[in-house]
């Protein structure tokens, strides 16, 4: 038969029970703070530094609207379906 010994919380043991408790709250709480600094500081300026690096390698030329106009709708002509009308069946 196992006996199981009772736990002797001195004040001694109780101390650093409670000392190592507040050490591994305060470890989990600087992780959470971390997690969410990154997440919502850092990505960002992250991501504006991209965009800035995009924005300085788009085109600074102006479009021809009407040009571009005349060729979408000739591209659109191009890619409509044909009606075929002169096609004589070989089953009649």
């Amino acid at each position: 038969m196992i006996t199981i010994k009772p736990i002797k919380l001195t004040p001694k043991r109780l101390s650093s029970l409670t000392a190592t408790i507040i050490i591994l709250i305060t470890l989990l709480i600087l992780i959470l703070v971390s997690l969410f600094l990154y997440k919502n500081f850092y990505q960002t300026i992250t991501q504006t530094k991209q965009i800035m690096i995009l924005r300085e390698k788009v085109a600074v030329d102006t479009v021809n609207m009407e040009k571009f106009n005349i060729i979408m709708d000739k591209i659109t002509k191009k890619t409509l379906p044909h009606e075929l009308t002169t096609v004589i069946s070989p089953f009649r």
